[in-house]
């Protein structure tokens, strides 16, 4: 599917080879250096951008360009994650834990599959400890209507005494997923272990729990 520009035209094809540029240059980037250390103007001339309005017409802003960033594998594993609806959606109330690893499982499935997938797992782990972009990654746990569902699903079993609650243990859920795996790859252990998404899934059942 083509991805619209922030200004809401779907680009030429020359403009998807610079879109593609410069979310290759700024996942590099995050990755590297930290998305709070790494400006606009340092991702345009990393994608070798003469015209510095570029990142602005494609993604807006900075925040934009994250997403978009994130999406690279976002959207794939949403597709894997629509998958296991599936199997779970004709119960009438499907068990906390399959609803749980129905969250968990496509992304690790999706990571031990996919090649380069550790710059996604690090920058995942940035917006969620970062003053300026914690909102995007509450943002990115409503923005697949999929993940709004199990969300959903899982909070009828456990509700949450507020929504800043709630809230609070999606970040916390997120944050778990995310920093467990990018510790795990960057620890250089291979490939994912059933213990390891054992361990996964039962610190989100905790939290999901809690009081």
């Amino acid at each position: 599917m083509t991805t619209p520009t922030a200004t809401g035209r779907a680009p030429r094809k020359d403009a998807l080879l610079t879109r593609q540029r410069i979310v290759d240059a700024a996942e590099q980037l995050f990755a590297e250096h930290g998305i709070d250390n790494v400006t606009l103007l340092d991702i345009a001339r990393a994608a070798q951008q003469k015209n510095r309005g570029a990142l602005q017409y494609h993604f807006g802003d900075k925040a934009g360009l994250i997403n978009a960033v994130l999406d690279k594998h976002g959207d794939q594993i949403s597709l894997r994650r629509q998958a296991q609806m599936k199997k779970i959606e004709a119960a009438t109330k499907p068990p906390l834990r399959a609803l749980v690893e129905t969250y968990v499982l496509p992304v690790a499935e999706h990571i031990d599959a996919t090649e380069n997938t550790q710059a996604f797992l690090l920058i995942n782990a940035q917006i969620m400890t970062s003053p300026e972009f914690t909102s995007l990654a509450m943002g990115r746990a409503e923005r697949y209507p999929e993940v709004r569902q199990l969300m959903t699903l899982m909070f009828r079993h456990v509700p949450a005494a507020s929504k800043k609650r709630r809230d609070f243990k999606i970040l916390l859920i997120r944050s778990m997923v995310f920093h467990g795996l990018a510790a795990h790859f960057s620890s250089a252990q291979g490939k994912l272990n059933r213990s390891l998404i054992e361990t996964l899934c039962n610190s989100v059942l905790a939290v999901l729990e809690s009081k």
